[in-house]
């Protein structure tokens, strides 16, 4: 099974995240996770927005280009804007991503959110809350996502439900999931 683990940090220190860290795990048989890949994306004027980014081949497709800019520019764009972030350089807070895959063939059935806070640095990470969008007929396209506080604002509306979108296709375009055989 392959996850991505997303951390995002206030490393300015002015309450609002601006640094993105992915790192890409692959669950190995020997029940230690392997760290596959690892990117990160900066947003250095504070505007939601990513200006700077370093993916490498983040679509596990064997080349380094634009695309691959493109998709964690989105990943990262889209999860700035969770609010679900570690003040400076901590990493107490993390989302985990992970594809449902009920078939062995076709396209993923969803994606889970799990939003994971760790009380102390040594501690494990307890569950905060999930969050998931579900492809109900298999035809390659999320159509129902879970009704929660997404951008953490008190509110549960539209925007919680767009959020929770982008973040699902945003993750579904890496293509970090374990191909059907």
């Amino acid at each position: 099974m392959r996850y991505l683990k997303a951390t995002a940090q206030d490393r300015t220190g002015n309450g609002i995240a601006d640094t993105v860290i992915l790192h890409f795990y692959e669950r190995c048989s020997t029940g230690v996770d392997e760290l596959v890949h690892e990117a990160f994306a900066v947003d250095l004027n504070v505007d939601d927005v990513v200006d700077l980014q370093c993916s490498g081949d983040i679509n596990s497709d064997g080349k380094i280009n634009i695309i691959d800019t493109y998709f964690l520019k989105a990943f990262a764009n889209s999860f700035l804007r969770l609010s679900w972030f570690n003040r400076g350089e901590s990493w107490l807070r993390t989302l985990v991503v992970a594809a449902i895959q009920n078939q062995k063939e076709g396209p993923p059935n969803g994606v889970q959110l799990n939003f994971l806070e760790r009380r102390s640095a040594i501690r494990k990470p307890i569950l905060t809350y999930q969050a998931a969008g579900y492809d109900a007929d298999g035809n390659g396209v999320l159509e129902s996502f879970t009704r929660i506080d997404a951008d953490r604002n008190g509110i549960v509306d539209k925007a919680d439900e767009q959020l929770i979108r982008s973040m699902c296709n945003s993750f579904l375009a890496l293509e970090w999931y374990d191909a059907a055989p």
